[in-house]
């Protein structure tokens, strides 16, 4: 009887370190079980919520009333992108153009406030999604950044994307004056393409938070360490495209201290895997479904 009790202990002994040495090498080779752990251990900080270009999937993107939908859908932060008028205004468009979001056609660096002012920038919403269309949606205006740090305040933080700066001189300066205007350095953060624009500002007010927008043509597992390094110098992390990183990805990124906001990321599916994958939040066009996300991953 002693024999075959010393024979269950080794048995069971041996599956145990097998086990063991199991979940090691899943560890160490495995970011997203790092990850997990990780948040058993040391519970993850907030995830936020970035709606992107307001709650554009419901409403005509950097408008007014897209700000203020995605602000009742409890966002953390409204993205908006800001390019110069021909009189050097700070305005609120996406496009280099206005052709695709408003009633007329040009570069947006061409028409000066007062024209621009008088486009409709919704309507073209209303046709394009008829699911969402609101007859209050017809004639917005395109706001100036002025006007929606007027209208919303220290009521919510803002994701500024500073657009085309070889086209828009000195707007990294205009921008910092309304961002002191208002005192809502405490509120902003900046981010862009151009590495350039980025570092102008960080030597222009330190203490706003950047971020480095990226785009990958092809998966990226790793960030080399030279780039981190670079990064690191004016920028508190980095936004990739979601559809092109991944959990080894996101690991790499926020092991070496930067912090992680994908863009764009409108499916739920998605939604999940960004918040497995340990992201720090996520631009999105549904504030509403990225929330919901949040919450059923809390449980």
């Amino acid at each position: 009887m002693q024999k075959i009790q010393n024979s269950r202990i080794y048995f069971i002994g041996i599956h145990v370190l097998l086990l063991i040495l199991l979940f090691t090498s899943l560890y160490a080779y495995s970011p997203w079980i790092r990850i997990k752990v990780k948040e058993i251990i040391m519970p993850a900080d907030k995830v936020y919520t970035i709606a992107h270009r307001g709650a554009s999937g419901y409403a005509p993107e950097n408008t007014i009333p897209a700000f203020e939908l995605a602000i009742d859908m409890k966002t953390d932060y409204i993205e908006l992108d800001i390019q110069l008028t021909k009189d050097h205004v700070p305005v609120v468009i996406h496009d280099g153009t206005v052709n695709r979001t408003t009633n007329a056609k040009g570069y947006v660096k061409d028409f000066t406030l007062e024209q621009i002012s008088k486009l409709d920038a919704g309507s073209w919403f209303n046709e394009q999604y008829p699911m969402f269309a609101r007859d209050k949606y017809v004639d917005l205006r395109i706001p100036t950044l002025k006007e929606v740090f007027e209208r919303f305040g220290k009521e919510v933080d803002y994701m500024i994307e500073i657009k085309d700066p070889t086209s828009n001189s000195n707007i990294e300066a205009l921008l910092n004056e309304e961002i002191l205007n208002y005192d809502l350095s405490a509120h902003v953060a900046i981010h862009s393409f151009s590495e350039a624009s980025l570092r102008r500002f960080h030597s222009i007010n330190p203490a706003v938070p950047l971020y480095q927008i990226v785009w990958y043509d092809f998966p990226v597992y790793k960030i080399s360490e030279s780039y981190v390094n670079r990064l690191k110098t004016y920028a508190v992390g980095i936004s990739p495209n979601f559809q092109k990183i991944n959990a080894a990805y996101v690991a790499q990124a926020k092991n070496s201290g930067l912090k992680v906001f994908p863009y764009t990321v409108n499916y739920q599916v998605n939604m999940d895997k960004a918040v497995i994958w340990g992201v720090d939040g996520v631009h999105t066009n549904f504030p509403d479904r990225f929330s919901e996300v949040i919450k059923n991953n809390k449980r």
